[in-house]
């Protein structure tokens, strides 16, 4: 508005001055020269021509209003003079214009010379617009107000930050110091495993402001059991009997706390770990500083292993054997704490060769028998022993193990104690071999294989054996120890050469039906051919493992009676899911509707429609990732899915392959169905025989009880449908 004002004054201004100076030369020009002058002179025109005295002085007054003039026009050039809101040219008063003349001896201007300076300095003071020069003293005063406007906003800007900083600085100069509570964990670090132990979290508070509240959660390992504990926690452990069990973590919640405070956490109890492994104590606190709205945390781990326990063990054993001795192992545990050692389980670890008695827990890897031993009390101490024998083929060194400990929540063993100790075992007088299916290692089996057997036996003791028998045994094992469960089809027993006789799941060879067992030469070696199929429908509650192996007894020595009995290490069969795929193609239901389509015999020229139907059944085990394929052959396309149990059935028409994937099939279901339509177009080379709807059908999947990979097929499908009430006799394909 200012602006708006000032621009109107100054062009208002200017155009009255223009008004007035254009109504004065109008009215000069109305009249003569000579009445102009003098008008202005206030004298009226005598018409008398001027004396050359005149003239001189008119040119002199002329000269000095020029010179006058010139004058201005410097001072114009020097700028305008500011003067209140307007800038004007500064124009010399009278006085200015008299003392110049007089300076000058020039005579006063005329009238007309006077009316010529008044017109010319109104021209040069206001023709045309505003000079630049003028009009920017504005812009510089408009600029200049937003720097210092831009100027001060600077500065409360970083005023503003630096008493930010500032206050940060002075509360924590004057409060809390930003050092976290110091905490340290007093205590053994080498633990003896059953012993009480005594550890103490110490705690301060090293700032200069008091604390608002103060926690700690302290975690102990799993295998600790807390016995007492100081302050009592907030979370306590405590049993209903009032006894401490074996906590996870413990909370104290120790509240406000004052400037240098400072505290001990108390806690008795004993370890339980395994031995020679290693764990750790973990102290966190979280406090809160009186001046503050966050928490902070304190970390404080201590690293403990253990060394060594309070259980004593020793295991004695023999120092030699010979296979088929029967030897007992031995493996006595002693409490040198003051404390009970409750819940203890011992454990041995046996070779490969090593034969358990029978009857003998020995776990699900048959090589580990345990034995629940209780609670031993401070000075006392218990034994456990194991009855075996070393089979025919352990020969050299055989490294025996023991250990005592407990069964941690998780299903693992932790030893509080290990004994080793070491048997020889000497060249047995009989050597035996069990080969099953061309190896002597453990594996998987399909229901319905035929076992082919050989036993190999030489003698090697350098003198005569005498009545020796061999006896096969293949049966499946429980776990608890007995061999009572049928798997070999008997019925379909096939000898080679050798003749044996069976009773129940083992067959016997005698010096009957093998003369050289009644006395067998130093050196003599023999084998013994047989074939036991597996059953092929296995019900689940007998889908246990299989062992078979070869018990020896010899009768004497030479001339020395021994009665010594050998086995062989015994072959472990594990049956594999007995699940099969079948494959079928129809065009009618087994009520007699129609599922399919077209004519009947298929005819060159026409399309018929069959349905294919693929069932997967099963009787043990779990399986996963279960995939049924098959291709088609030519002449034959994909129809559409009618069914589909479970999963997905999808066809690749590039390969034509159609493929139904099941990602499981859960241990109680027994069965499983899809069905797709396919069309057959037969060509010539068709006439006159079957012709092919569906290749080979192959069904793969993983058996997850014993983690392998099994392949089943079914046979190729074609348009003879014998047992089809609409297809019968109708599947040669014939000319149109």
């Amino acid at each position: 508005m200012k602006k708006m004002w000032l621009n109107k004054s100054f062009w208002g201004n200017r155009r009255d001055s223009g008004i007035r100076h254009g109504r004065k030369t109008s009215e000069s020009a109305a009249k003569p020269p000579s009445a102009i002058a003098h008008e202005d002179a206030g004298t009226a025109p005598s018409g008398a021509a001027k004396t050359g005295g005149e003239r001189v002085g008119v040119a002199s007054s002329e000269r000095a209003a020029r010179t006058e003039i010139a004058s201005e026009k410097k001072a114009h050039a020097a700028g305008p003079v500011r003067k209140g809101l307007f800038m004007k040219r500064r124009v010399p008063d009278a006085d200015e214009r008299d003392q110049t003349r007089a300076s000058s001896n020039v005579a006063p201007p005329s009238s007309d010379a006077k009316a010529d300076i008044v017109d010319e300095s109104l021209t040069t003071i206001y023709e045309g617009r505003p000079s630049k020069e003028w009009m920017n003293t504005f812009d510089r005063g408009r600029r200049k107000t937003w720097l210092i406007a831009l100027g001060s906003l600077v500065l409360f800007l970083v005023v503003a930050l630096a008493a930010t900083w500032a206050g940060i600085f002075w509360f924590n100069g004057r409060g809390f110091s930003g050092q976290k509570l110091a905490i340290a964990i007093e205590g053994p670090q080498a633990i003896s495993i059953g012993q009480e132990v005594t550890y103490f979290v110490n705690w301060v508070n090293p700032s200069k402001e008091p604390l608002a509240s103060l926690e700690f959660r302290v975690s102990f390992p799993n295998d600790f059991v807390l016995m007492d504990a100081s302050p009592k926690p907030s979370s306590s452990p405590l049993s209903e009997e009032g006894v401490f069990g074996i906590p996870r973590t413990l909370s104290f919640r120790l509240g406000a706390q004052p400037v240098e405070a400072r505290g001990t956490l108390k806690f008795v109890g004993r370890f339980t770990g395994a031995l020679g492994t290693k764990s750790a104590i973990q102290v966190i606190s979280t406090y809160r500083p009186a001046s503050f709205n966050s928490d902070f945390e304190a970390l404080e781990t201590k690293d403990i292993s253990y060394d060594d326990s309070i259980l004593n063990g020793s295991l004695k054993v023999p120092s030699k054997v010979v296979p088929g001795d029967v030897v007992t192992l031995a493996y006595a545990i002693e409490n040198t704490g003051v404390d009970a050692m409750p819940d203890l389980v011992a454990r041995f670890t046996l070779p490969d060769g090593f034969i358990p008695a029978s009857g003998t827990a020995i776990g699900t890897d048959g090589l580990t028998p345990t034995f629940d031993v209780g609670t031993i009390e401070p000075g006392a101490s218990s034994t456990v022993a194991i009855r075996g024998s070393f089979s025919v083929d352990a020969h050299g060194d055989q490294a025996i193990r023991a250990d005592a400990g407990i069964f941690t929540e998780d299903g693992a063993f932790a030893s509080a104690q290990k004994s080793e100790a070491s048997i020889s075992v000497l060249a047995g007088d009989l050597k035996i071999d069990l080969i099953v299916n061309g190896s002597q290692a453990d594996r998987s089996v399909n229901p319905g294989d035929i076992q082919r057997i050989s036993i190999v036996y030489s003698n090697t003791s350098g003198e005569t054996l005498k009545d020796a028998t061999l006896t096969l045994y293949v049966s499946g094992v429980h776990a608890s120890g007995g061999r009572d469960v049928t798997f070999a089809d008997w019925s379909a027993l096939a000898f080679g050469d050798a003749t044996g006789t069976r009773k129940g799941n083992a067959v016997s060879f005698t010096k009957a039906g093998i003369p050289a067992l009644g006395e067998l030469a130093p050196d003599t070696q023999g084998t013994i051919d047989l074939s036991v199929p597996i059953l092929a429908k296995i019900l689940s509650e007998n889908d246990v493992p299989v062992s078979a192996y070869v018990e020896a007894k010899i009768g004497a020595v030479g001339d020395v009676k021994v009665n010594r009995i050998v086995k062989t290490t015994p072959i472990t069969l594990r049956i594999r899911s007995d699940a099969k795929i079948n494959a079928a193609a129809r065009y009618a239901s087994d009520e007699g509707i129609r599922l399919g389509s077209g004519p009947l015999p298929p005819v060159v020229g026409s399309s018929t429609t069959y349905r294919i139907e693929w069932h997967v059944t099963k009787t043990i085990h779990e399986l996963s990732r279960l995939t049924v394929s098959a291709t088609l052959p030519n002449g034959i396309g994909f129809g559409s899915v009618k069914e589909v149990g479970a999963g997905d059935v999808g066809f690749d028409p590039e390969k034509k392959l159609v493929t139904w994937s099941v990602n499981r099939m859960p241990e109680d279901i027994e069965n499983l169905i899809a069905s797709f339509d396919v069309v057959l177009s037969p060509s010539e080379a068709d006439v006159g025989r079957f012709a092919s709807l569906l290749g080979e059908t192959r069904l793969e999947f993983t058996d997850t009880l014993i983690g392998e990979s099994v392949l089943r097929t079914s046979s190729p499908l074609t348009t003879e449908l014998p047992d089809d009430s609409l297809a019968k006799k109708k599947g040669v394909v014939a000319r149109d």
